[in-house]
């Protein structure tokens, strides 16, 4: 009888669906949130790190294995989007990083592409990973548009740096919840909604990787739908929609919930979508009749030029639940990507009234000849500044005709008497306070203080007279 004994590391953490197999790591503040996602919905007994310089960030995980890094550099404050700084605590940190990328065959990296921690955090992992000869998959989100150019330029070279070194990277975008009614009211809830999209895709491609299951697909499936690209050409290049339902649900109602997901609202993603990966999970009731029936009402909702590979595996923790992820890639560059520059909108023509007949064939196909014409000039008088005479009140003065240089003027009528001006001389008189009232305060008792009442007004109290 051969006896197996489970020792290392990690030997506490081993997942009976992924063992030693799968490790998924939380990035910055966007990885932890990510993580927290997975340990609250996810299933049971995950392999999950969460690293950043944060403090905060790291006590407000609820993650088991998190970590802060940078104590001594930064107090816990974080790098506040200095990547050079991160770059230097991760060098310092580099013995507690290759520790974890040890006893694993795929690494999950989980990261905000704007974050300058997790940026240099997935550097420096994707190295020490491919030393140790396992395969690396990133998972990144771009920013909002709102925050900022700076953010975003910083998310792109990011993209261009994970690509040339990880053997996957999906890099979906915030903009897409831009205008959900998720967020419409609160921005935060645009956040959350992000994390968990992105922990059912780390869990789907968990899945995928895995070979226990009815339908197995393999790693290379992965990279060769998410890491063709070497670059920024192509920004985003991923988007996801997750369901889950009863074993008894209808099949149309599951895929329709699903096609209905937060990224997939704007139509012309379609477009751009050239492959699909669908993973579905359920218990050991799950027969390969029922995936065979998902993927094919799928299949019909879908546009017919996207191939799709499926994965199916069974998961004793659903207590009688489907899952159902889809993650679409594009794996050809349009012209016109996601996030560039949108083109500039053409300019309404003013439409041309008809005032003749319609022209005929032979009008519209003879030559044009251009020509200037002779527009007549007319003769406009050059305006003068009117003149403005002073008449007294009783006169009635009607509007001054304008006088031209080129004709003789007309005849105004003009008073010759001008307007008496007067003055006005105020009278200076005491003003009335004796019956004024106390308005809400009427009721009330009045505020006596060494026999002075402070509700009056100091100049009633002191017999002030104030002049007008």
């Amino acid at each position: 009888m051969i006896e197996f004994t489970q020792d290392g590391p990690f030997a506490e953490k081993v997942d009976h669906l992924f063992p030693d197999r799968v490790r998924i790591l939380g990035l910055g503040q966007t990885g932890a949130a990510v993580c927290d996602q997975l340990v609250l919905h996810g299933r049971p007994g995950q392999d999950l790190w969460v690293f950043d310089s944060d403090q905060l960030t790291i006590e407000g995980s609820v993650v088991p294995n998190r970590h802060l890094l940078g104590a001594k550099v930064v107090h816990g404050l974080g790098c506040n989007g200095d990547v050079e700084l991160a770059r230097e605590i991760v060098v310092q940190e580099e013995n507690r990083l290759a520790h974890v990328v040890r006893g694993c065959d795929f690494l999950v990296l989980v990261l905000g592409l704007a974050g300058a921690t997790g940026v240099a955090l997935a550097e420096r992992l994707i190295e020490l990973t491919r030393e140790a000869g396992a395969k690396v998959i990133v998972v990144g989100v771009q920013p909002f548009g709102f925050e900022g150019w700076v953010r975003r330029e910083k998310s792109i070279e990011a993209i261009a740096a994970l690509r040339r070194e990880a053997d996957s990277v999906l890099v979906m975008s915030h903009d897409r919840l831009a205008e959900n009614a998720v967020t419409a009211k609160n921005v935060r809830h645009g956040f959350h909604l992000m994390h968990g999209l992105m922990a059912k895709t780390a869990q789907a491609l968990a899945q995928v990787v895995c070979k226990r299951g009815l339908i197995q697909l393999s790693f290379a499936d992965v990279r060769s739908l998410y890491g063709r690209y070497a670059g920024s050409e192509v920004l985003e290049n991923c988007w996801v929609a997750h369901v889950e339902g009863d074993m008894r649900d209808c099949p149309e109602d599951l895929v329709a919930e699903l096609l209905e997901g937060p990224l997939l609202t704007d139509e012309g993603i379609w477009k751009q979508i050239d492959h699909a990966i669908v993973a579905v999970s359920g218990t050991r009731h799950l027969g390969l009749s029922d995936v065979q029936e998902m993927v094919s009402v799928l299949k019909d909702r879908l546009p017919d030029n996207i191939p799709i590979a499926t994965s199916a595996s069974l998961d004793e923790e659903n207590n009688d639940k489907v899952r159902m992820s889809v993650l679409l890639a594009m794996t050809a560059p349009v012209s016109a990507t996601v996030g560039d520059t949108p083109p500039t909108p053409e300019r309404k023509k003013r439409p041309i009234a008809q005032t003749g007949p319609m022209p005929t064939r032979e009008e519209l196909d003879a030559p044009v000849v251009e020509s200037l014409p002779q527009i007549s000039k007319p003769n406009r008088p050059l305006k003068s500044k009117p003149v403005i005479v002073e008449v007294e009140s009783h006169d009635v003065l009607e509007e001054p005709e304008v006088l031209s240089l080129e004709a003789e003027p007309a005849q105004v009528p003009v008073k010759t008497s001008a307007r008496t001006k007067q003055r006005f001389v105020a009278k200076q008189e005491e003003m009335q306070f004796e019956n004024a009232t106390r308005g809400r305060f009427e009721k009330t008792h009045e505020t006596m203080y060494r026999g002075e009442n402070l509700d009056q007004p100091t100049f009633r109290r002191r017999g002030l007279k104030i002049k007008v």
